[in-house]
């Protein structure tokens, strides 16, 4: 297992802090309970079936969360540095996970297990607060985009995506085109259409 570093601390920290204030105290509590874990690029994080007890923290790269449909992946969710993620699903109901999570770059990230992470919060009303905070900031950025996919034009999708979906300027930060394509419900040949349609605007 891979020590995790300050900057890893401070990455986690800045993480933590945006959705409520976060003490001392409760963040070295916090710094004890995580562990840090390595997956090269094509590894899986979660497989189909598997159930989910972790939520994590990528620190590097991106994680590529799918399923399949008619034996083509679909995006449920892409997560790059800085950013949380689990099967929600699987972790709170304990049913084996319908998603994949993959690596599709190197990927560093940590993660805290569920019952340490409730046994904590039994004992903490400011992370039971916290978590709280941070549940409904990762609620609001799914119906975000949620709403965006309701919009059959790809051209207002591209543009809710970069105007109300808050994880955005992450997404396009190191992630393929392809994979977020996928994450618009657009062919490759829409997206790049839409760049190409979108950086003529800005000219």
């Amino acid at each position: 297992m891979s020590a995790i570093t300050q900057s890893e601390y401070e990455l986690l920290y800045d993480f933590l802090s945006v959705s409520a204030p976060v003490s001392d105290e409760l963040f070295l509590m916090l710094k004890k309970a995580f562990k840090k874990k390595c997956y090269n690029k094509g590894d899986s994080i979660l497989r189909e079936g598997e159930i989910e007890t972790r939520s994590k923290l990528v620190m590097s790269g991106v994680v590529h969360q799918y399923i399949f449909e008619d034996d083509e992946p679909v995006t449920i969710n892409i997560t790059p540095k800085g950013l949380a993620f689990n099967c929600i699903k699987s972790y709170v109901e304990g049913s084996p996970s319908i998603e994949i999570h993959e690596a599709i770059t190197d990927v560093e990230l940590l993660y805290i297990e569920k019952g340490e992470l409730e046994e904590m919060a039994k004992q903490s009303q400011e992370l039971s607060y916290l978590l709280y905070k941070i549940y409904e900031t990762i609620l609001a950025d799914r119906e975000n985009r949620t709403l965006m996919l309701q919009y059959r034009n790809p051209t207002k999708r591209f543009q809710l995506f970069h105007e109300i979906v808050e994880r955005a300027h992450w997404i396009l930060g190191d992630t393929p085109d392809k994979y977020i394509a996928s994450y618009l419900n657009m062919t490759p040949q829409q997206y790049s259409k839409e760049k190409r349609m979108a950086a003529k605007k800005l000219s």
